[in-house]
């Protein structure tokens, strides 16, 4: 059950501030010691469904300014996945449910390889740290890849470059 309001939403008993000013909506939680769990990630995945959007995150951090960024991101199937970098900042991956293919690419643009991600219990690895400077993709292989991000704040938009092809 989602209701909302102008600025504000609560997502299965959690209360969140919706930002839709970046590539995808970003829901900032409101109290302190907010703590998410699989209803709460089933109710992002309903409104990522009601949306038709891409992508959504619960960002754990009070606000961009944070100094660290911790995200509960869903990526659909299918949603588009641009190839990027960031020039100064590492983040993890850590999976939460599903699988994600995490394609990385040569400074040229070419391929250079892939790692699946799954959740845990799958065999597979479930976490992953992807150095700065080094050119990527989160491209999801099941319907939903639901994962758990985290890298320095703060997001000023200048450290995150798109290959251009």
């Amino acid at each position: 059950m989602t209701t909302k309001t102008p600025a504000s939403v609560v997502l299965a008993g959690l209360e969140l501030r919706a930002d839709i000013r970046g590539k995808s909506e970003a829901l900032y939680c409101t109290a302190l010691g907010s703590a998410i769990d699989m209803k709460v990630v089933g109710a992002l995945k309903e409104r990522l469904r009601a949306s038709g959007a891409g992508t959504v995150r619960i960002c754990l951090h009070s606000e961009p300014s944070a100094p660290v960024h911790d995200m509960i991101i869903i990526h659909r199937k299918g949603a588009p996945c641009p190839v990027h970098k960031h020039l100064a900042k590492e983040e993890t991956y850590q999976m939460i449910e599903g699988r994600m293919r995490l394609d990385f690419l040569k400074e040229d643009g070419s391929p250079d390889r892939s790692l699946i991600l799954g959740e845990p219990g799958t065999g597979l690895p479930f976490m992953a740290r992807v150095r700065a400077n080094l050119w990527h993709a989160t491209v999801p292989e099941t319907d939903f890849a639901v994962f758990h991000e985290s890298r320095p704040g703060p997001f000023d938009g200048g450290d995150s470059v798109l290959l251009k092809k």
